[in-house]
């Protein structure tokens, strides 16, 4: 990024904070969600906008749009996005209700950097714990059969409507398998229903051609298929033979059905040469993004430690996914929060505002989003998203299963909102190690799953960063010392 580039993502950044801290655009923002419908008004106000049909509202509502349409429109016009483009967005549900947590998120708490939304974007549904294969690092420790203390069918519906009416804007189904649930497609449809973003998390196996076409008719926004690397290397992952290549055929069927579909592999030292390969079999298969996976020691993933990437290994592993991403006719994302450092400085023409963040790989747009990465601030969780295990558990992210309330019995709003240990989670300058020091704090904050799966700590340093190098050093010492020393 040039001298006046970075100018001007400064400018929007102020002007942003100077909009949206505005305290006459706060109170009207809290005053619009304040009470049992407020979520459900505003998500109202925005589909007539979307829709034209604002000659329909209230006095009181037509007033409201007035001013959601005024900020809109202010910061749609420094990014370059057309009137047309977000009346597009607003007629789509999931778009609605992700912009009404904004909108009321600024309300709640103002312009935070980074920025916390009103309710989950996104949840994380560990919907099962049964799964088909056997993965080294899986982080939920899935089996072949589900557990006695998974929600039934009726409660697994009943969350649905409850997460709809709270605000969440997007379900991604995960597990586990998910597709082992024989009640996997009527949760899904449930979903879409309620006018919520419907994705899918598979390891593909279970992907026939019928299911992936039935995901397409009901609308699913999102597939993610995991491939571990090559042939061997994957089955080897993966716990069973002949699993890379049903895996293909999953990703294929996707494909071919027309689903937005993304390759995701988790890198170790054991198959961080194979990278490249993954991204030309996603790229050959018609995919339309490549997910690096950060290694996480949650699950049967504390059992293999020790391949984890150094700080060193990590590093040249982003720089060349910016590399790729440059030259490729596909996203190649990170889950890895450092990603968006490694973007940013002027070295690549991509950016990367969060792990789910696309329109940052449009190099004609990227210079122009970039002033949103501290009020997006690399790793969501518990800010963005959070996770929901089998038996109903809350928890801040798929990888940190730490367990804060369960959903039979608590509002997932006010576990959002209320929770002390998010509130850790969201305090970034008492983070410790290098990350509190960091300038780039705000856009990255380092991955606090991997802080608290190391450290216990959720404020503890991300050791896979370059800048705490000296932590994973000591890390790596205790990691060698257990394993030729066993409890």
């Amino acid at each position: 990024m040039d001298y006046s580039s970075k100018a001007q993502t400064e400018e929007m950044a102020s002007l942003v904070e100077t909009w949206l801290g505005n305290p006459a655009t706060r109170k009207v923002l809290s005053k619009v969600v304040a009470g049992s419908d407020g979520m459900q008004r505003m998500e109202r106000i925005l589909k007539s906008y979307g829709w034209d049909t604002e000659d329909d509202l209230g006095l009181k509502d037509r007033i409201v749009g007035k001013t959601v349409r005024s900020i809109i429109g202010q910061v749609a016009n420094k990014t370059g996005i057309t009137e047309d483009d977000i009346k597009s967005n607003m007629k789509v549900g999931y778009w609605r209700k992700g912009l009404v947590s904004t909108l009321a998120g600024i309300g709640l708490w103002g312009p935070q950097k980074p920025f916390t939304s009103y309710a989950p974007f996104l949840v994380v549904w560990n919907s099962t714990n049964a799964c088909n294969l056997h993965c080294r690092h899986c982080y939920q420790s899935a089996i072949s059969r589900p557990t006695p203390d998974e929600l039934n069918t009726a409660e697994r519906v009943k969350v649905v409507d409850r997460l709809a009416d709270e605000g969440v804007a997007y379900i991604s189904l995960s597990g586990g398998e998910p597709l082992m649930r024989n009640d996997f497609f009527e949760v899904a449809a449930r979903i879409c229903q309620r006018d919520m973003g419907l994705a899918l998390a598979t390891n593909g196996t279970m992907l026939t051609a019928a299911r992936a076409k039935r995901l397409a008719d009901l609308g699913c926004s999102f597939v993610q298929i995991s491939l571990d690397g090559t042939r061997q290397t994957h089955d080897n992952f993966r716990g069973l033979d002949g699993a890379f290549d049903k895996t293909l055929e999953g990703i294929k069927n996707a494909v071919d059905a027309g689903l937005n579909t993304e390759v995701a592999m988790t890198v170790t030292s054991q198959n961080l040469d194979e990278v490249s390969e993954v991204i030309d079999i996603t790229e050959s298969l018609g995919a339309g993004t490549f997910m690096h996976y950060n290694f996480i020691p949650a699950g049967r993933g504390k059992e293999i430690m020790n391949k984890d990437l150094s700080p060193q290994q990590r590093e040249s592993l982003l720089e060349e996914l910016a590399t790729e991403g440059e030259r490729r006719n596909i996203n190649v994302l990170s889950t890895a929060p450092q990603f968006s450092r490694v973007c940013m400085g002027g070295r690549h023409s991509i950016s990367s505002l969060t792990h789910f963040d696309s329109i940052g790989q449009n190099k004609q747009l990227a210079d122009k989003v970039e002033f949103l990465a501290e009020f997006v601030g690399g790793c969501g969780a518990g800010r963005l998203y959070c996770g929901l295990q089998p038996n109903g558990d809350i928890i801040p992210c798929v990888f940190l299963p730490k367990t804060l309330a369960n959903i039979r019995y608590n509002n997932l709003v006010d576990v959002w909102q209320n929770s002390d240990f998010l509130a850790k989670m969201r305090q970034r300058n008492s983070f410790k190690g290098q990350c509190s020091e960091c300038a780039y704090l705000k856009v990255c904050g380092g991955c606090r799953a991997r802080a608290f799966g190391y450290f216990n700590d959720v404020q503890g340093p991300d050791p896979g960063c370059i800048r705490n190098a000296a932590s994973w050093d000591e890390l790596e010492k205790k990691i060698e010392h257990d394993s030729v020393h066993p409890l």
